[in-house]
């Protein structure tokens, strides 16, 4: 009987002691799974800038003291521009269209899991923007067999880097197992430099120089600031790897010298592929 009881109670025993034990590696499980918050990306991109700052490589006169018709007027110039025109010529039109071509961008991510709603993160992503246009110049050659002068397009460059800082926050609108569908708000700061304005004639590049008044020695170029929002689809590939699909827009300013810094929208579109 003694036997019997003892075998008994050495079972319940057991069996308490298998229950705890599933007990605490499930908790130990949930508790792991809680503490994974943070998450890192690298992002991918398109990027559609306003066209409102590009403006400022059209080389109009308005724009810097040091423009197209300057550059046109220095001794240094005005023979090579003669011998290649051969003719009497006039600056006739700028660019009719200012904006930039779509520039790629590439950054990083880093997202911190607040709930299943809500996303705190963080994007620094690097864009470098090129501006490539046509301003015109008419040649009054009498030889031409036409009824006025023969236009010839002379290719505009310009070329800036951004650096762009986006904080905010992704608020899920549909979520399961493995997808997740939500809209984000950002707040964005960003850094603007002008790199390089110039056109080209007869395979020779002539600068356009822009000076700041009050930085003469430096480029034009500075901090500029703005929010935007945004959609973004996640779908989870592998256990601790997800692609993300954003779109954003953002309304910001772009500050390029004292007297030049427009707000316009811009336009970003591109994947994310994050580790969590």
């Amino acid at each position: 009987m003694k036997t019997k009881l003892f075998l008994s109670l050495l079972c319940c025993a057991l069996s308490l002691t298998v229950c705890a034990q599933d007990d605490y590696d499930y908790d130990y499980d949930e508790e792991y799974e809680d503490t994974v918050k943070f998450s890192f990306g690298i992002n991918f991109g398109a990027y559609f800038s306003s066209h409102e700052t590009a403006e400022i490589y059209s080389g109009r006169p308005y724009i810097t003291p040091f423009n197209i018709p300057f550059v046109f007027s220095q001794p240094f110039n005005e023979q090579v521009f003669r011998d290649y025109f051969r003719f009497a010529y006039q600056i006739e039109e700028y660019p009719l269209e200012t904006r930039y071509r779509t520039a790629s961008e590439i950054g990083g991510h880093i997202e911190y899991n607040l709930n299943d709603a809500v996303d705190l993160y963080l994007d620094v992503n690097i864009t470098q923007l090129k501006f490539e246009q046509f301003f015109t110049v008419a040649i009054f050659d009498p030889n031409n067999g036409i009824n006025g002068p023969t236009f010839e397009q002379v290719p505009l460059f310009g070329e800036e880097n951004r650096f762009h800082l986006n904080l905010g926050a992704q608020f899920s609108m549909y979520h399961d197992e493995y997808s997740n569908f939500y809209f984000s708000v950002f707040g964005s700061l960003n850094n603007t430099q002008m790199r390089r304005n110039y056109f080209v004639i007869n395979n020779q590049e002539y600068e356009i120089f822009h000076v700041a008044e009050d930085r003469p020695n430096q480029r034009l170029g500075g901090i500029g600031y703005g929010g935007g929002a945004g959609l973004g689809f996640k779908y989870k590939i592998m256990d601790h790897l997800t692609t993300d699909f954003y779109y954003n827009m953002s309304y910001v300013q772009i500050n390029l010298s004292e007297n030049f810094q427009p707000f316009g929208f811009n336009h970003g579109l591109g994947i994310r592929i994050i580790w969590h």
